[in-house]
């Protein structure tokens, strides 16, 4: 499936009380208003996004039409924090997902998954940012159109366009030069093209917190590694889980109360001796249940012993595992911090018996 996506943003919820623009007299020059829009400490947004999509989406047509919805509370001093609750017509269900914002940081959660986190996230990542001063103090070829009055803040209405070229219309207030509302240009609007964001319920003091660690997904406790992991005096490799922990290539469902997990390990010492301590690994399902290693199984095992300068050994450790858990984090508990290992989301056998014994 192709999706293709057009930056689209309007209003959600009810609509802001307006006279309508009336023509302006006189107005000061629109690029001092744009550069000189203020900042509020915090306030209340809605947006929507429209999206077209291609493929199985369409039902037949080349495109259709899907909604992204989204309000909460955003904080932009001292920096930029928000706390939104999404939705999208892609899902049945609408796919409502949870947000939160702490400057370059993004936390995200579906109702049925903890928080996972996207770091170095860029402001221009999400589309309502346009209506943020930063975004308008870069926006070229501003003229004022008139004047309108909207919840009983009087407003001027600028047309410009915005760095990339895509032309905008956004309300300031007269007082104070915060921005109130944004939309796509009224000459430019199509079906894929029609943005409107709102602010509003300014500088009330609003506090936003991160997600606790404890209700992390558990590969973002420490640091996550895709590779080798360095070790203070060598490192360590986690290579791909298996479902057998004798070691075989094959499903070992011989539990009634669970499956097997099999995680292998290669510890490789430096110009020092490396101690290999297996007691420091723990598997975790998504939600942060623990899972400790398990005395079972006869495939090479990791066992706590003192590698020799220059030496290398592999041993695995066997983990038994709900078979309502399928997304599965390795966690060590190294001197020099947690460090986290995604063992992936195993397929388990289907009706037939069939799965892949290396998981995915």
């Amino acid at each position: 499936m192709v999706i293709a996506v057009w930056g689209c943003i309007a209003a959600c919820g009810g609509a802001a009380v307006s006279t309508g623009v009336l023509p302006a007299p006189s107005a000061p020059p629109a690029a001092r208003l744009l550069a000189q829009a203020s900042s509020p400490t915090d306030a209340h947004i809605t947006y929507q996004t429209h999206f077209g999509a291609e493929g199985p989406l369409a039902a037949g047509s080349r495109y259709v039409k899907k909604l992204w919805s989204g309000a909460g509370e955003i904080v932009l001093k001292p920096k930029l924090m928000a706390s939104l609750r999404e939705t999208d017509t892609f899902c049945y269900d609408l796919c409502p997902l949870n947000e939160i914002i702490d400057g370059q940081d993004r936390y995200m959660k579906s109702d049925q998954s903890s928080w996972g986190v996207d770091q170095a996230v860029g402001i221009d990542t999400y589309a309502w940012s346009a209506i943020l001063p930063t975004s308008l103090g870069q926006a070229t070829g501003g003229r004022v159109v008139g004047v309108e009055r909207i919840d009983g803040a009087d407003t001027w209405v600028i047309d410009a366009d915005m760095p990339g070229g895509q032309a905008f219309r956004v309300w300031l207030r007269q007082d104070d030069g915060y921005p109130v509302q944004l939309t796509s240009s009224p000459n430019q609007k199509t079906p894929y093209l029609d943005l409107k964001v709102n602010l509003s319920k300014f500088d009330r003091g609003i506090q936003i917190s991160i997600p606790p660690r404890n209700e992390l997904d558990p590969r973002y406790w420490g640091t996550e590694y895709n590779g080798p992991i360095p070790l203070d005096g060598g490192m360590v490799t986690i290579h791909q889980a298996m479902y057998d922990c004798n070691g075989g290539d094959y499903w070992d469902d011989s539990r009634s109360d669970g499956y097997f997990v099999l995680v292998p390990f290669t510890y490789t010492a430096g110009s020092n001796s490396l101690l290999i301590d297996p007691a420091v690994w723990t598997l975790y399902d998504t939600f942060g249940h623990p899972y400790p290693a398990e005395p079972l199984g006869s495939a090479p095992k990791l066992g706590a012993q003192q590698l020799p300068a220059g030496a290398s050994r592999s041993g695995s450790l066997c983990f038994i595992i709900p078979w309502s858990q399928d997304n599965l984090t390795i966690v060590g508990a190294l001197p020099g911090g947690l460090v986290t290992h995604f063992v992936g989301g195993l397929r388990r056998p289907d009706a037939s018996g069939t799965a892949n014994p290396l998981g995915t």
